[in-house]
């Protein structure tokens, strides 16, 4: 389990926070991904959450399709400002101005070239969103802030501003963030997830109960155990699975066991006799 004294500093970030963002990293590791999901699905029932991953790679189980809404997983963290950018000659343009429309409540934007000069060729006019305000980031599973891409690039001030946190949770110690959440002694991401999140409210568990949580950690749990048959496992991951199943988890992970190919009794009786037994049956016949 997390050091106590991290769980308590990390518990007072939280307090403070009022805009979060859950950050994990491209990966095909199932443990890791349902443990962020859980991570935000928790979070943004008390504050303003988002959570990003700078590619989705993962292919979710039949299972747990209909238990994960992928939609609210986003690739692009710039969201807060409009930019509109066009290409641009030095003198072309005379100046910019705008007006809302009271009628229709519409926003317009005028560019007036300079007078002699072709105004602007609205098929090159290109619109994006750019910007982003947090004051938490936690990232999950990241050993590199550059394995982040997009997420990383051109934001890296958001990731180094003295006004705002940067949390990692990891089974091993990078050498970035503010608070780093130690999980190695745990069997799983989403096992130390799960007393991460008993301990930050009194109401937790309430919390917890709500929707496919208990669910989806339980099969985090199984699947990085394999289910529940790893020879490292202790007493820890059979109370977490114990307590998930109190709070409603329904078990939906399954182990897919090696098919035994079995000869048919059919296929047995037509078997040809080897030369012993060939032998034996012929003394047998001539007594």
């Amino acid at each position: 389990m997390i050091d106590q004294a991290q769980t308590d500093k990390f518990k007072e970030i939280l307090r403070l926070s009022k805009n979060i963002l859950v950050i994990f990293p491209e990966t095909k590791d199932l443990d890791l991904f349902l443990a962020s999901y859980c991570l935000y699905s928790f979070l943004s029932l008390k504050v303003e959450t988002r959570l990003l991953s700078p590619k989705l790679q993962q292919k979710l189980p039949p299972e747990l399709a209909d238990l994960i809404e992928s939609k609210k997983i986003e690739t692009e963290l710039g969201k807060e400002n409009l930019l509109i950018n066009f290409p641009y000659q030095e003198n072309q343009v005379e100046n910019v101005s705008y007006y809302i429309g009271e009628q229709n409540k519409r926003f317009y934007l005028t560019i007036k070239p300079k007078k002699g000069v072709a105004p602007l060729d609205s098929s090159q006019v290109e619109f994006a969103y750019v910007g982003s305000q947090a004051d938490l980031l936690i990232l999950c599973g990241v050993e590199n802030l550059e394995d982040l891409a997009q997420l990383y690039f051109t934001y890296e001030n958001l990731y180094k501003s003295n006004s705002n946190h940067l949390v990692t949770i990891n089974n091993f110690i990078p050498d970035f963030g503010n608070l780093n959440l130690d999980i190695s002694s745990t069997s799983s991401y989403c096992e130390a997830l799960f007393y991460l999140l008993q301990d930050l409210e009194q109401n937790s568990q309430d919390i917890l109960a709500q929707g496919n949580l208990p669910t989806l950690l339980l099969y985090g749990i199984e699947y990085q155990s394999r289910g529940l048959q790893a020879a490292d496992l202790n007493a820890n991951t059979f109370l977490t699975v114990a307590a998930l199943l109190k709070l409603g988890a329904v078990r939906l992970f399954k182990l897919n066991a090696p098919k035994i190919k079995v000869s048919s009794t059919k296929h047995m009786m037509q078997k040809k006799p080897t030369i012993i037994e060939q032998s034996r049956i012929h003394l047998v016949k001539s007594r």
